[in-house]
């Protein structure tokens, strides 16, 4: 009994000791082996943006070969078929260069490629950026006049214009990521790791206004006036297509508006943090987020091929099908038959009913000149 009370009695000595002198508990304090154990944020979206790369390779590659060969070589030429081939190649190359970056996040972002490599690879992400979200403006705008503009359309849409347009697309797309090729340099960071960035050092003069432009033209050009572009010409072309009452079959039309939210869904946040980065530069919302939100942008270049295959697919009981096939029936179902034929005979029900008219007050002399 009294070991007891003496063990009891040391224990209330020590709590009395360890006890601050308000009475209250003292804070505790995490060593730091208990502060590894907090979940580190950043290793985990640098582990997801590693997963979205080697997605948007695994998959993009051979998703839009596909798509580059079915629609350019297996089904009848068509406008809306030039554009998606122009779309593919450029997600094509894209893919291709992403197997460099994500050989730098697995290498915990040293750049071991040398200098034009670097270069390269800056300026085809944001050609294929800017391609990307040009030709999704022309399929918008190509939308609104076959549905507003039939005749017009009827007259001048050709294969040979649609080429011609593509490749303004693609010089206006060099041309603005051409200082993307200037400004990219390699240079020794934290460790004496190599960086491939436009991070360049501060002590040069004139780089953050660089950047800024950059930076600038980038959200501008690349996201926000496409952006309303093509926000508009699909509103002119809903209400064009109830006021004719041109619905018809509505797959290519989805398969067309689901190109253009997935490009917005991807690139979004991206450009979002990039505001966001040029307001602050140290922001600590930016530094997490941002290799998650250049994952997620980058992941775009195969989600193309993917909505090909969700709308192609025919889940009614053929399980047998091939990937060509697939992609086939996906594609050859394209908006160019479709809204012409649909315009065709609007126009030829607006011509039938003139002439109809013509026949009928025709007739109508005929008799008066017979009563007279």
């Amino acid at each position: 009994m009294k070991q007891l009370t003496s063990s009891l009695q040391h224990q209330l000595n020590i709590c009395s000791q360890t006890m601050s002198p308000n009475g209250s508990f003292p804070t505790l304090k995490l060593s730091k082996n208990d502060q590894a154990t907090t979940v580190d944020v950043d290793a985990i979206m640098d582990n997801v943006s590693i997963v979205l790369y080697t997605l948007t390779v695994v998959l993009g590659i051979p998703g839009n070969f596909m798509v580059i060969w079915v629609a350019g070589f297996k089904l009848k030429p068509k406008v809306t078929n030039v554009w998606l081939v122009n779309l593919a190649i450029a997600d094509l190359i894209f893919s291709f260069t992403r197997v460099f970056s994500l050989t730098k996040k697995l290498f915990f972002d040293h750049w071991p490629f040398g200098i034009f490599i670097c270069k390269f690879n800056g300026f085809f992400k944001y050609a294929n950026m800017f391609c990307s979200v040009f030709l999704l403006a022309v399929i918008s705008l190509d939308r609104a006049l076959c549905v507003w503009q039939p005749v017009f359309t009827k007259r001048r849409r050709t294969l040979w214009v649609a080429r011609v347009v593509a490749v303004c697309v693609w010089s206006t797309s060099i041309l603005f990521s051409a200082p993307y090729f200037v400004h990219r340099q390699v240079y020794l960071g934290k460790n004496n790791l190599s960086k491939c960035s436009l991070e360049v050092k501060e002590a040069k003069e004139g780089s953050s206004g660089t950047k800024l432009a950059l930076y600038s033209i980038r959200f501008l050009c690349g996201f926000m006036l496409p952006f309303m572009v093509i926000l508009i010409c699909y509103i002119l072309a809903g209400f064009g297509i109830r006021r004719t009452r041109l619905s018809g079959k509505s797959r290519p039309l989805r398969i067309l508006a689901s190109l253009v939210a997935a490009f917005f869904l991807c690139w979004a946040p991206y450009h979002c943090l990039l505001l966001v980065k040029m307001v602050d530069s140290k922001n600590a919302v930016v530094k997490i987020w941002h290799p998650l939100a250049k994952g997620v942008a980058y992941f775009n270049s195969c989600v193309n091929p993917l909505l090909y295959f969700c709308m192609g697919l025919d889940v009614r009981g053929r399980f047998r099908q091939s990937l060509a096939g697939v992609y086939k029936r996906a594609l050859a179902d394209d908006v160019d038959g479709q809204t012409t034929e649909s315009n065709d005979r609007s126009l030829d029900d607006s011509s039938g009913l003139k002439h109809s008219t013509v026949r009928k007050e025709r007739s109508q002399t005929i008799l008066g000149v017979d009563k007279v």
